[in-house]
């Protein structure tokens, strides 16, 4: 099934790439060396299109703040080491994505970065009586991701 895959994106790739070449200089014909270098390359250049087998990056990070559970909140080297421990096929650039998502998630509100650069849960409260609160810390928050947790399992086991 993957090998098809790997087939279908080659062939959609070698095919973008041979349309290009042929509208860029329409007056320069392609022939099959032309097509041979290409797929040549291509299968050198991207040996296999992998996708990784680890949870969303979101999760990851909230996961491994309720599970390393510090006071004051998880530095992000404290996520960073959780996360290569608990998931495998981390991309290579484990730590810039780590840290895009933390930004991300203090920008949408999931996540608070204090003053010394730790990083905590947060709930929105914004639906209770109490409209001034724009949050709090979590401590309920963990069934829920260990449910999601026991959901993604479950999932990979079927696969």
């Amino acid at each position: 099934m993957e090998d098809q895959r790997q087939q279908r994106v080659m062939k959609k790739l070698r095919d973008s790439i041979l349309f290009r070449l042929a509208t860029s200089n329409p007056s320069v014909s392609i022939n099959s060396a032309h097509v041979s270098f290409i797929e040549h390359h291509l299968r050198s250049h991207f040996k296999s299109f992998h996708t990784p087998t680890h949870p969303p990056y979101a999760f990851m990070i909230k996961r491994a703040i309720v599970k390393l559970n510090e006071e004051g909140g998880s530095t992000q080297e404290a996520i960073s080491e959780f996360i290569r421990r608990e998931y495998e096929d981390l991309p290579l650039a484990h730590v810039r994505i780590l840290d895009t998502h933390l930004r991300k998630l203090c920008l949408v509100g999931d996540l608070v970065c204090t003053e010394n650069g730790r990083y905590v849960l947060l709930v929105n409260y914004g639906e209770t009586e109490d409209d001034d609160c724009q949050g709090s810390v979590v401590t309920e928050e963990h069934s829920e991701i260990e449910n999601s947790e026991e959901q993604m399992v479950q999932a990979s086991n079927e696969a």
